[in-house]
This record gives C-alpha cells, structure tokens and sequence, in this order.
C-alpha cells in the first residue's frame, strides 16, 4: 500500500489536469482536444490502438516522410480526440493514467485544422544546422519550456505561440504548466511550413539541457524541488558551455 498511494495521487493530479483541459477547450468552443505523445523507448507504441478507434481518430507520426521515418513506431504522434464520444474521451483517459508522472504528454488547444496543425507541427520537430538536420525534441516536457527560455528566437517562438490558444504539460515537480499562445484567426499559416534553421549557439544550448539532465541523475538530491535543483544544474551546464570546458560536469566549478 506504501508504494501504491502515491502512485495514486500521481493519476488523481493528472485525471485533474485532463479536466483542466477539457474546460478551457469547452470555453474556446472546441469539442475536441490535441494530444501529443512521446513514444521514444515505451514498450508497447500506440499506432495500432490509434486506428482501432472508433469514430477513427485523426492523427499522424510526426516522423512519417522524414530522415527519421526508419523508427516511425516509436515516432511522437498528435492526434485529435473528440468529447462527444466516448471512446475517445476514455481513451484519452487511459493515455493520461498510463503516462503520469512521465514527460510524455502535451496537450494543444487549437482551432487549427487538423491536417495544418500536425504539417506544423511535424515541421517543428526538424531542424537545419548548416548542411545537418537534426530533431528538435519539443514534445518532451522536459525539453519544451527551455526552448522558450533558452534557445529560440522570438520569431522561432512564435512559430510555436502561433498555432494554439493554450499549450499544457506537466513540470518535473509533478505540477501542471501552461502557455498562452498566440494564435489569431487573422494570421495565415503557410500550408507548407519551412524547417526552422539553428546556429552553433543554439545547438550548444540544447546541448546544455541534455547535459543538465544527465548531471541532475548524478547527483541526485531528494530535499530539493526537482524544477529548482534542475535549473541549478543548467546553470553549471550553460557556464560550463561558455567557458568551453570539455571535462566532467560534476567536476566543474567555475
């Protein structure tokens, strides 16, 4: 029982996030909610229960017709689930169940077309540094709020900002997160979105959340917040970067 209790508590705060959800998109005069999901490494990927939906769901792997398309079952996915019907409103329940506590579920409220929203968002997933293209891991919920912080440009952000009303994910504290965007029903969007390009900082930057990552599992502090011994480890890891050191991050006190 110990260890079943928190692990409840855990699915309670997400079933309340779903709800949260729910409630804006009912505000915004949308009957349905836009999932993105994170399957890199999970044992079981979700394309075959995605098409046995019924009404079908729309979706699509955001890999499909990329340099990445040769691991297209473990592809980030979005897809469109509908309140009015049951399966979907039950199915993304048990999405939310399966993946609490994890940084694998964003959700979007868009009034976007499906069709545009997912080419944009599949357009976002790659980027081009110099004659290289690279993914840009947004859909992780670790990654996503430091590229608002970090890493993009304003015009970058926007590309972003621009396609939804509100973007939610869950912080490595346990706690909800929300981002105003700045979608307007006045903005066009290019049918065919351009692949953002990066330069050697901003790919050094990304680069210094990776390495925050690693150094946080290092040095594990259980007295801390986690959203505050994170951004102390980034702080190590963006002066490490600057000062070019190479060596062992834990090592490192400049």
């Amino acid at each position: 029982m110990p260890t079943e209790m928190p692990r409840l508590k855990e699915i309670s705060n997400y079933i309340l996030w779903l709800k949260q959800v729910e409630s804006l998109s009912f505000t915004a005069g949308l009957d349905y909610i836009d999932v993105l999901v994170d399957q890199a490494g999970i044992s079981s990927p979700l394309q075959n229960e995605i098409r046995q939906l019924t009404p079908t769901a729309s979706w699509l792997a955001l890999f499909e017709g990329t340099p990445e398309a040769g691991t297209i079952e473990y592809s980030p996915i979005v897809m469109r689930l509908h309140n009015a019907f049951s399966s979907h409103r039950l199915w993304l329940k048990q999405l939310v169940t399966n993946f609490a506590g994890t940084p694998r579920l964003t959700f979007l409220i868009s009034p976007l077309t499906f069709d545009l929203l997912s080419r944009h968002l599949q357009a976002l997933s790659q980027v081009k540094w110099g004659e290289q293209t690279g993914l840009l891991r947004y859909y992780d919920n670790r990654v996503f709020p430091l590229l608002f912080t970090h890493v993009l440009t304003k015009e970058q952000q926007a590309a972003f900002t621009d396609l939804a009303l509100y973007w939610s994910w869950r912080k490595r504290d346990g706690d909800s997160a929300w981002k105003a965007g700045s979608y307007s029903p006045d903005r066009r969007l290019a049918d065919e979105p351009e692949i953002s390009e990066v330069d050697d900082a901003q790919v050094g930057l990304m680069g210094c959340i990776s390495d925050a990552e690693a150094l946080m599992k290092e040095k594990t502090i259980s007295e801390i917040n986690e959203e505050i011994y994170f951004a102390h480890c980034l702080d190590i890891a963006v002066r490490a970067n600057e000062a070019k050191y190479f060596g062992a991050l834990r090592d490192y006190d400049g």
